[in-house]
């Protein structure tokens, strides 16, 4: 038997403990000191490298041998569409290829490469089925034009974009021929970027010709929380007459003057139109103090940049306002108004009581509609018809009061709710009070066609103080005689003592002939006190010398032609001194405007039309606005002046109806879009989609059926599909297959190991 030497740290003669006996065994390394070897073995034994070979096969790649990073050039060339949180974007040290051909399949890789063909001039079959040349395939267009119509139609009767796709889908099922492309509500807010430019491109011309502009605006809430103030311009033009137009809406950022002017500049100077100062003559807004403020207000701080500027605050709230003065100074009218907001609120929110109203209406053989609020808007036809209900359905309003009191009724109304309503029946069947009810509606259907013509667009103020003349007219009337409704009302007391049947207290011969003239005059001097600008002690009442259905008649005799020739001398003299700065910036002398108004006069004396039909006439004729160049600038000035604000109310009607609950977060210019279509956009069979198709063609470059989106990047084919299917398993096969050889190579070292350590065992027992 031969001794071993002995090792290092052994002492001779003594032999080794064995592994059973803990000495002698090696350490298993722990996770992190296996990987933080392995890092030091990169570090100083392996070498890495960009291998010479790599761009062959990854034709994208590049490297940089200063900095040695190496980067996808195809990603870099078309940033917008690439992965920038890339590595290979960005770019890394080039030390292996592993995730070369992941990047190579990721979808902003596929995409930047689609972008590098289009630009290196290569074109898709789908490409070239709609290109032409350069110009749009003829079928191509016709499909457009059908998109176009579809989108039209979303916008004008203000649905939501989502209906799109659904509409689409429609009009192919119907047999339209419709692309298989841009069909997503996305595609729809795109193509109405092309009408609204299209369609508003002719208004904007028109607009930056125009020589002067009336403005007209508004403010209110939207259901987003933004304050916003809305637009209109109203001017000249020579083919089209006086145009009034939706310029724009736009969210105010301080709420008081400056911010409403900053909010006005930047929707003129959206529309391209910065120098609107130097065009305006005439700012229409509410009586609001930010807009009317004699020191702070919109037109004060205006005025000061445009001197001759005029203002007035809308007639329409003002006839409103003269209304409601009339009413506070009158117990029986304020009566009425108590006893019409009781049966609104009675009926609105009970829902059982309006259930008993309709089903009385019906064993009645009588309509009865439900009553409606005198309040959220400000308009007289809205109270006449609040009282014209009351009136038509009177006999069902009083049965159901009735029932309402009734011992007989089970269950029993609360006290305060019986006592309402017989209070509300005491008064509803007392004889006067009913003719005085069907009094006011009288009085009402009066002020209501007043309201309504105060709302006409193109109103100008010669005719809005012939409508108030006229309304004070029909006041008069109805002080010295009884309406049709009262004449109902005092024809059936007198043969029945009755009225619809139901039975009457306080019957008397009385046609409240005192009560009516007291009324009327209240109303017509307060309706005298609120519009009394309009022809009175004003720069706007100056204009009514132009009218020449108020000039005197012309006779034979020396007094009538000194009179004739005399009227209005006064008022053109004013004006031409308050317009002298206008006058001047044209090119025009104001000397010879007196002159023209005596010609003027002798031409225009026996016209039949009215004063703004005739004013028409005279701009429309190139020979007579040669002849009356100088006073055909107040003309326009005249005709462009707009005096209500109606046109903004139901602006905001129409953002209250596209800026819904659903769509609180439509960005302003999409909302600019979106009523601009709504309000000043052509009838859906009258819209033309050929010019926005070819603006949307001439846009940008369009490329059908490519997009950077996954799942509609085209997919592989079959045999593509096998082949990749192929490929994958010959990796899995390869990688098993080295799994078992590495797993035989262990193997073969532990039994390799075990025998060793067997061997050493023995020879130390034997030792």
């Amino acid at each position: 038997m031969f001794l071993k030497p002995p090792q290092a740290g052994q002492t001779p003669g003594k032999p080794t403990k064995t592994s059973a006996e803990g000495i002698g065994k090696k350490r298993k390394l722990t996770d992190e000191e296996l990987k933080e070897r392995d890092r030091e073995y990169d570090r100083t034994k392996r070498c890495r490298k960009f291998l010479s070979h790599w761009p062959d096969k990854w034709t994208w790649l590049e490297y940089d041998q200063e900095t040695k990073l190496v980067f996808c050039k195809i990603c870099r060339a078309h940033s917008y569409y690439a992965d920038k949180d890339c590595s290979l974007f960005k770019g890394y040290v080039a030390d292996r290829s592993t995730g070369f051909d992941a990047h190579q399949k990721s979808v902003a890789h596929q995409c930047c490469v689609q972008r590098q063909k289009v630009a290196d001039g290569e074109q898709s079959p789908v490409l070239a089925g709609v290109h032409r040349n350069g110009s749009i395939d003829p079928r191509f267009q016709k499909q457009m034009e059908n998109m176009m119509h579809v989108a039209y139609y979303i916008a004008k009767r203000e649905k939501s974009f989502t209906d799109f796709p659904d509409l689409v889908e429609l009009c192919k099922t119907t047999g339209s021929d419709m692309p298989q492309w841009y069909r997503s509500d996305k595609a729809c807010a795109r193509f109405l970027v092309s009408i609204y430019d299209q369609e508003r491109a002719e208004m904007l011309d028109q607009l930056r010709r125009a020589r002067f502009i009336s403005v007209c605006i508004d403010g209110a809430t939207d259901t987003g929380k933004l304050e916003n103030e809305i637009v209109y311009v109203k001017f000249w033009n020579d083919k089209m007459g006086v145009l009034q137009c939706f310029l724009g809406i736009e969210d105010v950022k301080f709420a008081n003057a400056d911010g409403v002017i900053q909010a006005i500049d930047t929707v003129f100077k959206e529309a391209g139109i910065p120098d609107w100062r130097e065009k305006i003559v005439f700012l229409a807004a509410d009586g609001a103090s930010v807009n009317m403020g004699k020191k702070n207000g919109v037109a004060a701080k205006l005025r000061r940049e445009v001197e001759y500027l005029l203002a007035i605050d809308c007639i329409a709230h003002r006839l409103e306002l003269g209304v409601n003065d009339a009413v506070r100074e009158n117990p029986q009218l304020k009566r009425l108004q108590e006893v019409l907001v009781y049966l609104y609120e009675q009926y609105y929110y009970s829902p059982k009581a309006l259930r008993e109203l309709r089903m009385l209406g019906e064993a009645l053989e009588e309509k009865v509609l439900k009553p409606t609020t005198l309040k959220g808007a400000r308009w007289q036809p809205y109270i006449h018809r609040a009282t014209k209900i009351l009136c038509t359905s009177y006999k069902v309003f009083v049965a159901h009061f009735e029932d309402m009191v009734s011992s007989e009724r089970r269950p029993q109304p609360s006290p305060p709710v019986m006592g309402r309503a017989m209070n509300i029946l005491r008064y509803l069947k007392d004889a006067k009070n009913l003719q005085f009810m069907h009094f006011w509606c009288d009085a009402l259907e009066v002020l209501k066609i007043l309201s309504e013509q105060f709302q006409r667009d193109n109103l100008t103020p010669g005719e809005a103080v012939q409508y108030q003349e006229a309304c004070c007219a029909g006041l008069i009337e109805l002080s010295l005689q009884p309406g049709v409704e009262q004449s109902k009302v005092i024809g059936s007391i007198t043969s029945f003592s009755k009225y619809q049947g139901v039975e009457l207290t306080n019957i008397s011969a009385d046609t409240l002939k005192k009560e009516r003239e007291e009324i009327t005059e209240t109303m017509i001097d307060h309706l005298q006190k609120r519009l009394g600008d309009l022809y009175s002690n004003s720069v706007i009442s100056k204009f009514r010398a132009l009218d020449h259905t108020l000039w005197p008649e012309l006779d034979n005799d020396k007094h009538s032609k000194e009179a004739f020739v005399l009227h209005g001398r006064d008022q053109i003299g004013g004006l031409v001194e308050h317009y002298e700065e206008v006058f001047k910036r044209h090119g025009v002398d104001p000397g010879s405007v007196l002159h023209q108004f005596c010609l003027y006069k002798t031409w225009a004396k026996n016209c039949q039309t009215s004063m703004r039909n005739t004013l028409i006439t005279v701009l429309k004729r190139e020979d007579l606005k040669k002849r009356f160049d100088a006073l055909a600038i107040l003309m326009e000035i005249y005709v462009v002046m707009s005096v209500s604000t109606a046109m903004c109310e139901r602006g905001f009607s129409c953002m209250k109806r596209v800026k819904s609950d659903w769509r609180s977060s439509l960005t302003t210019i999409q909302l600019n879009r979106l009523m601009y279509i709504s309000l000043e956009g052509p009838t859906c069979d009258k819209f033309v989609p050929l010019n926005s198709v070819n603006y949307w063609w001439g846009a940008a470059v369009r490329k059908p059926g490519f997009t950077a989106w996954k799942q509609r990047i085209e997919q592989p084919t079959d045999e593509e599909l096998k082949r990749e299917l192929e490929e994958i398993d010959r990796e899995m096969e390869a990688s098993r297959d080295a799994e078992d050889a590495a797993r035989e190579r262990l193997n073969h070292v532990t039994e390799s190991k075990e025998d060793k350590e067997g061997v050493d065992r023995e020879a130390t027992e034997d030792a």
